[in-house]
């Protein structure tokens, strides 16, 4: 194993390590069903689809539907809408670009060039859409909650394209993500951002090399 490799699985190990003791704590005061396990499937979703891994998508369509519904319920409807995007996006997008970019070894096939123009068409694009939407249904930290979107569907458009930088982008999105789900006390998501953000970094390293 490569230090690279080495690197990558140790990042993965740490966020889940981080993940489980934090959910365990949490579920001690105070029992969260939904929470915890919408924060799972997105953390070994991620992981897989770190790894390149097809059966990823079972996983992160699933995170996709309690994070809709969680989402809802905090009157978060930019992230409702962006939740819509990441299963429609993956069941269109993401699944066709696994069938059909892999290599003689069977491995999907990633791209490690940058395209600014793009990404930053996406951002702002998603940004207005999902301000616009979240204003409308009068939601909660818009402004935040829209920027944030904005970028999750750069990223979520870079990714299920085999774009690396499409990681990156999950790291700033993740982060942002961290606050919104503080703002409304929910330490368990708090704590999942984070082990996404970590596991985002892994998922660059991989796919780039």
């Amino acid at each position: 194993m490569t230090n690279k490799k080495k690197i990558i699985i140790g990042l993965q190990v740490v966020a889940t390590v981080y993940l489980l003791g934090n959910m365990i704590y949490s579920n001690l005061q105070a029992f969260d069903l939904t929470s915890t396990a919408m924060g799972l499937l997105g953390l070994f979703g991620n992981i897989l689809l770190a790894h390149k891994k097809s059966s990823t998508f079972a996983l992160n369509m699933s995170n996709n539907i309690l994070g809709g519904v969680l989402s809802f319920q905090n009157r978060f409807f930019a992230e409702v809408g962006m939740n819509i995007i990441y299963f429609l996006t993956q069941a269109l997008q993401g699944i066709p670009y696994f069938k059909k970019h892999k290599d003689e070894t069977g491995e999907v096939v990633t791209k490690s060039e940058i395209e600014p123009i793009k990404i930053i068409t996406y951002i702002a694009f998603g940004t207005l859409a999902m301000g616009l939407v979240s204003k409308f249904f009068d939601g909660n930290m818009v402004v935040l909650d829209s920027i944030q979107n904005g970028i999750a569907i750069g990223a979520q458009l870079r990714q299920m394209n085999g774009n690396a930088d499409g990681w990156l982008l999950w790291v700033v999105s993740n982060v942002i993500n961290m606050i919104v789900w503080a703002s409304v006390g929910n330490w368990i998501l708090v704590a999942s951002f984070a082990a996404y953000a970590i596991v985002a970094i892994s998922g660059y390293l991989n796919w780039s090399e």
